[in-house]
Parts: structure tokens; sequence; C-alpha cells
């Protein structure tokens, strides 16, 4: 004859202990999620402070020498004009 299977799944307990485990799991991950955002956030401004630094670089080379930075951009402009034409 045929035997019949007594296996009725996982027990209450062996699912709370899962939900137990997927909750310490989501908290790990909201707080590493929080801790990676301060990161990108401090990176963002180092960034936005490096490009800052160099346009007032690029601003004190153009009121150092404004005839050949003036050249200069009529130049790239005609080139980048000239390429784009193609």
């Amino acid at each position: 004859m045929a035997e019949k299977k007594t296996d009725n799944g996982p027990t209450i307990e062996d699912l709370q202990a899962q939900i137990e485990t997927l909750k310490i799991a989501l908290e790990d991950a909201h707080a590493a999620a929080a801790e990676a955002g301060i990161d990108l956030a401090s990176e963002a401004e180092a960034v936005r402070e490096r490009m800052q630094e160099g346009l007032e670089d690029i601003r004190s080379q153009i009121d150092a020498h404004p005839v050949p930075s003036a050249l200069l951009a009529f130049g790239l402009g005609f080139l980048i004009g000239r390429l784009l034409t193609r």
C-alpha cells in the first residue's frame, strides 16, 4: 500500500525564528544604507568644493590674461563647431 507523508512543513517556531532573522537582517541593511548615504553626501560635497576651487582658478587666469583667454575660447568653439558639422 502507499504510505502517507506526515511532513506538514515548518512549525510556528521555525517561522518565528525566520521572521526574527529577517528583522535583524533588515535592520542591518537599513543601517548600512544610512551610512552609505552619509558617505555619498560627504563625497559629493568634496567634489563640489574641488570644482568650485577649479572654477576660481580658471576665473583668476581669465582675469589675469583676458585676450589670450578669449582667443582660446574662440578657437575651441570654432574647432568644436567644425567637428559637429561633419
